[in-house]
């Protein structure tokens, strides 16, 4: 019995033991999932930029900005950038940090290293850290997550160069004032456990030697762990986490060679190709081309990386330049021209003809499709002998098919007409393509809305200005669609220059698609199967645009005052008119105080003398009294027989 309580109490003595030791490990580690006093993980919240434009944060696949960090899948933030501002200075950069990175004495491991690196197409930046400033400060000024808990380093001096990828991230071995360090501990068994913390008794020698050993390697993003089933660690996912950006590419080369060609063709003039000196289709090629590879280096080119960009650049000039040579060449002989003048010829008087009579009531012509032939009729005029053949046989059936467009206009049904006197919009459908009781809703999208921003994101840099519709009939409560192609016309508000307007279909996303639309008066016309959400779009307006977009709108509200002052005016002798018509003359109230209860037709009235009808009357009268004295007299007699 003896014996066997001092094995039992040999057991308990190792079992405390292995609990104490137990104890001593975790004591200097953040378990997953603890919390309290000191216990709070530190996490770095990524990178900022000053731009000229506000302070960003570098593209990432994270969204460490806000009070959660949280692994959204997507990139964010800003992602490409000019290599230095538009004053030719460096931008201004900030490692940011959700707590103070800084130790609070010299003697813990890491103190004085900043533990930031960074890359540049693929290789290491050696001397980053020296444009580092020291020690971390509190970033509420720069923070745009609004929660004023990042610390910042702040980096200036750092200067980027065009064409290039940059790549910015932590390293493991920075430490939190509260201890906390971006390495994780591991048990017994290797499986992470959470991250290592000293402690006032410091680390123990398992926990600083994995410090020494990982502290200059990259810090990756925790995006989930759980705690095994076993008990025994935790499994932890880690995904990378740089933060990148990439600064477009030098398009000086370019520039210079597209401003040359751009200069040649502002000093050709009319005189040139009337007398043969250039050919008009080769500059007109040329302008073209111009106008195809400035767009080119605008949207492909310039987001590429150096090397890549200054292929590309050299393939354009070259392109270029031939088509520049060619264009200061001689005239070539001169194509037949005949075809397209009579066809030209035929499209100007059917044009005179439909331009007065376009509309919407039956025997009117569309709209939009006598635009369009106009649209073809000034092209095919810009035309001469010295373009090629084929260019020419084209524009003959341009112009061919316009016309038929034209001609298949007519209406032939009657129409109705819906307008939002809100936007100006009107509706024009086909009768029976509605219910009788449709009623036309039209909504304009603020700026601040997620649709607007959706689709501001796809509109061209040369598209500053734009007005979301949403136009939509209801029968009801309910949203319906007709049943035939309706027309739509739409005003351009003053912001937008007429010329430059463009009407987009949007979907869901925010994505335009370009619709078939003419301009005319300040209107687009265009013609679509479904109403949903429209986008008007295009460059800001000249004050001379909209002042004569105020004026054209003066003139027609005077046009409209004075045909409706001429619509009351004809009212009013319409009225004055029936009230002529309706007066009696006094034969006619001599004729009603006699109680002549006669009745006479309108041929009557009009072909027999009112005077002879009351002479008549009168010897009618008369007759009477004769007849009735003569009647009493006779009574009276035979009463005295």
């Amino acid at each position: 019995m003896r014996r066997l309580s001092r094995i039992t109490g040999i057991f308990l003595i190792l079992i405390m033991l292995w609990i104490s030791a137990a104890a001593i490990v975790n004591a200097d580690v953040w378990e997953f999932g603890s919390d309290g006093p000191g216990k709070n993980p530190f996490t770095p919240r990524g990178y900022l930029v000053d731009t000229e434009k506000g302070q960003h944060w570098l593209s990432s696949t994270y969204d460490n900005s806000g009070f959660y960090v949280r692994y959204s899948g997507v990139r964010n933030g800003v992602d490409y950038l000019e290599a230095k501002k538009s004053d030719g200075s460096n931008y201004t950069f900030y490692a940011m940090t959700d707590r103070n990175p800084w130790p609070k004495d010299s003697s813990r491991v890491g103190y004085g290293q900043k533990f930031l690196f960074a890359y540049k197409n693929g290789r290491r930046i050696s001397d980053f850290n020296d444009y580092v400033q020291t020690p971390a400060t509190r970033g509420d000024k720069v923070d745009p997550s609004g929660q004023g808990t990042c610390y910042v380093f702040k980096i200036e001096g750092f200067e980027l160069e065009p064409g290039c990828l940059y790549e910015f991230g932590f390293l493991r071995g920075m430490q939190a004032n509260n201890g906390i360090t971006l390495v994780l501990a591991e048990d017994k068994n290797g499986n992470p456990i959470g991250y290592i913390q000293e402690t006032d008794e410091g680390l123990t020698s398992e926990e600083r030697s994995k410090y020494m050993d990982e502290r200059y390697d990259e810090y990756e993003f925790i995006s989930s762990w759980y705690k095994n089933e076993n008990g025994s660690g935790y499994t932890v996912n880690t995904v990378p986490m740089r933060f990148t950006l990439q600064t477009y590419a030098d398009m000086t080369e370019w520039e210079k060679a597209a401003d040359k060609a751009q200069a040649w063709l502002d000093s050709v003039t009319e005189k040139d190709f009337t007398s043969g000196k250039y050919k008009r289709s080769n500059v007109e090629q040329l302008r073209i081309l111009l106008t195809s590879l400035n767009k080119k280096a605008k949207d492909e080119v310039r987001f590429k990386l150096q090397p890549a960009a200054n292929a590309s650049i050299k393939s354009m000039k070259n392109e270029l330049n031939a088509m520049l040579q060619k264009a200061q060449s001689d005239k070539p002989e001169p194509a037949d021209i005949s075809s397209l003048e009579a066809k030209l010829k035929e499209a100007k008087a059917l044009y005179a003809k439909t331009s007065v009579n376009v509309g919407i009531d039956i025997g009117q012509y569309g709209q939009i499709e006598v635009e369009n032939l106009k649209e073809e009729i000034d092209k095919a005029s810009k035309m001469d002998k010295y373009y090629p053949q084929n260019v020419l046989n084209e524009e003959v059936e341009a112009l061919d098919y316009a016309m038929t467009e034209v001609l298949a206009s007519k209406v032939m049904e009657e129409m109705l007409v819906f307008y939002d006197k809100v936007t100006g919009i009107y509706v024009v459908a086909p009768v029976d393509s509605l219910p009788e009781d449709a009623k036309l809703f039209v909504r304009v999208m603020g700026t601040e809305t997620d649709d607007y921003k959706s689709m501001e994101d796809n509109l061209s840099e040369k598209e500053t200005e734009a007005v979301y519709y949403r136009i939509q009939f209801y029968q009801g409560d309910r949203k319906i669609q007709p049943t035939k192609n309706v027309e739509v016309q739409m005003p351009v508000p003053d912001i937008i220059s007429e010329k430059g307007s463009t009407v987009y279909s949007a979907d869901a996303k925010g994505n335009l698609r370009k619709m078939n639309s003419a301009k005319a008066n300040g209107m687009h016309f265009f013609r679509t199967e479904k109403l949903s959400a429209f986008v008007l779009a295009g460059s800001t307006a000249s004050e001379e645009e909209k002042a004569e977009a105020r004026g054209k709108r003066m003139r027609e509200l005077m046009a409209q005052k004075k045909q409706e002052q001429a619509e009351n005016k004809e009212t009013r002798l319409e009225k004055d008119k029936k009230k002529k018509e309706e007066f009696k003359d006094p034969l006619n109230k001599l004729l009603k105080r006699n109680a002549n209860t006669a009745t006479f037709s309108n041929d009557v009235r009009k072909e027999t003398d009112p005077v002879v009808l009351i002479f008549v009357a009168v010897l009618l009268a008369i007759a009477a009294i004769v007849l009735g004295t003569r009647g009493i007299m006779d009574i009276r007699r035979d009463r005295k027989r």
